[in-house]
């Protein structure tokens, strides 16, 4: 039994999977409650099955409150999608949707991430230390309302359509961004560190875009 006051876990990677996993429902506020045999069992997405988590990763409790991997989650999908606070680690790389429909706590990316980080985010933070893919701080797909609160920082490059239709929040690249910076934004705030590509503000209504180089 776990003693009062412990509710964070250490996942460790256990294998890189040949498919894809989702791992929308494993954040902070969704583990802190369960045992660790809750934990073990709690079932993730992989291709068309649904796979227990101790299928991928060796997990063991932690002494404070954060969700951390210590793996490198190129292959996972949606980490932290949804979350609403605590605060979640990765040590190495994410894949899609990371932190996407975030509305609160702390998402840190020791790596890169890819397609659709923090794509309709409305609070909390989400830093990447590596790059970013496109349409980053942007819209689901099919959706009319981009990042729309929160704060996103990518520490690297990021792709293209960064902030496409973006609402509300901030987001901040210290690098290069892609084609597309900005397009359609309606409100909110992006600054930039370093060039942008083509097609900068295109279709933008509202907001501001702040170019910290040339």
């Amino acid at each position: 039994r776990r003693g009062r006051g412990m509710s964070g876990f250490t996942l460790r990677s256990k294998q890189q999977p040949s498919l894809r996993v989702d791992l929308r429902g494993v954040t902070p506020g969704a583990l802190a409650a369960q045992s660790m045999a809750e934990v073990e069992r709690t079932a993730v997405g992989y291709g068309n099955l649904l796979v227990p988590l101790a299928e991928f990763f060796h997990i063991a409790a932690r002494d404070d409150e954060a969700l951390v991997f210590a793996a490198d989650l190129r292959r996972f999908d949606r980490v932290g999608w949804q979350m609403n606070g605590g605060q979640l680690i990765v040590e190495g790389a994410v894949g899609d949707y990371a932190g996407a429909c975030m509305s609160g706590g702390v998402i840190a990316v020791y790596g890169d991430a890819g397609a659709l980080a923090a794509c309709e985010m409305a609070g909390g933070s989400l830093t990447i230390d590596g790059d970013a893919g496109d349409f980053a701080a942007s819209t689901l797909p099919g959706s009319m309302d981009g990042m729309r609160g929160g704060t996103l920082v990518v520490k690297g490059k990021a792709g293209a359509r960064f902030g496409d239709r973006m609402r509300r929040g901030s987001a901040i690249v210290h690098g290069d961004a892609g084609d597309f910076l900005a397009s359609r934004m309606v409100a909110g705030t992006i600054a930039l560190g370093g060039r942008a590509g083509a097609h900068a503000g295109y279709g933008m209504r509202r907001g501001s875009v702040v170019f910290a180089g040339p």
